[in-house]
């Protein structure tokens, strides 16, 4: 089920409002059309951030538990060669 749409007012300065409505008459598009656009594109790129900004806070923690395990390794026996320990290699 779809939900009802959502009906905003805007207000824009008058130099604002001036440069959209000619770049919608250069299109034959509406003001109206472009400024949803506008705010569907804006909305688009907002959420990616903040998808890549949860991202990044997940590899941030992930990186602390690989940090607490290679330490709880090292406590718990012999000192242990970390450049064994990840599988990438710098090439060289």
């Amino acid at each position: 089920m779809a939900s009802p749409p959502v009906s905003l007012t805007l207000s824009l300065p008058p130099e604002l409002a001036s440069t959209l409505k000619a770049a919608a008459s250069q299109r034959g598009w509406t003001p109206e059309s472009l400024a949803a656009d506008c705010i569907a594109q804006s909305l688009e790129v907002a959420i990616r951030h903040r998808v890549a900004l949860e991202r990044i806070d997940q590899v941030d923690a992930a990186l602390l538990e690989l940090a607490k395990a290679v330490s709880a390794v090292e406590e718990a026996g012999a000192p242990i060669d970390l450049s064994e320990f990840c599988r990438y290699r710098h090439g060289g």
